[in-house]
């Protein structure tokens, strides 16, 4: 649904995939999977408020499950960043991003080159509402990525 621009019905396909809270049980990682995806959903219908609740739930239980440095915890800070830019929160978007920067070398090409894009676009904000210093400490993080995404070892194989 998502994929043919039917974003209401996907919206709500991923809320009966998640289920009632009171007789749904769901595995961790499912869980924090599809409230990943009703996010996304939430985010692209500027639902930012709700895509932000639904993004810290995932969040919280990725980072139990996988740690702070896993490609499934990365991709859920960009998302955040995307949410608090939709919502004129430009400064603490770029935080997470910072964070978020570090293990992108994970992601695929095209995660990584859509993380590029957000950054430029980040960085052009931060500097026209004058926050020179923390474009500065955003680029000098994307320039990491750009170095450790040509060297780090494993990226794109499986063990």
């Amino acid at each position: 649904a998502v994929r043919k621009g039917l974003l209401e019905a996907a919206e709500t396909l991923c809320r009966q995939a998640l289920g009632e809270d009171e007789k749904d049980v769901l595995a961790p990682a499912v869980k924090s999977q599809r409230l990943y995806n009703l996010a996304r959903i939430k985010r692209q219908r500027a639902r930012f408020a709700q895509a932000g609740e639904l993004l810290g739930e995932s969040l919280a239980i990725e980072t139990t499950l996988t740690g702070t440095d896993s490609p499934e915890v990365t991709r859920r800070l960009i998302e955040l960043s995307l949410v608090l830019a939709g919502q004129g929160q430009w400064q603490q978007g770029a935080e997470r991003l910072t964070v978020a920067i570090p293990h992108a070398y994970q992601l695929t090409d095209k995660e990584r080159a859509s993380l590029g894009n957000i950054v430029k676009r980040y960085i052009a904000q931060l500097k026209k509402t004058g926050q020179d210093a923390q474009a500065a400490g955003l680029e000098a993080a994307a320039a990491q990525l750009d170095s450790k995404a040509s060297v780090s070892p494993g990226r794109g194989t499986s063990d």
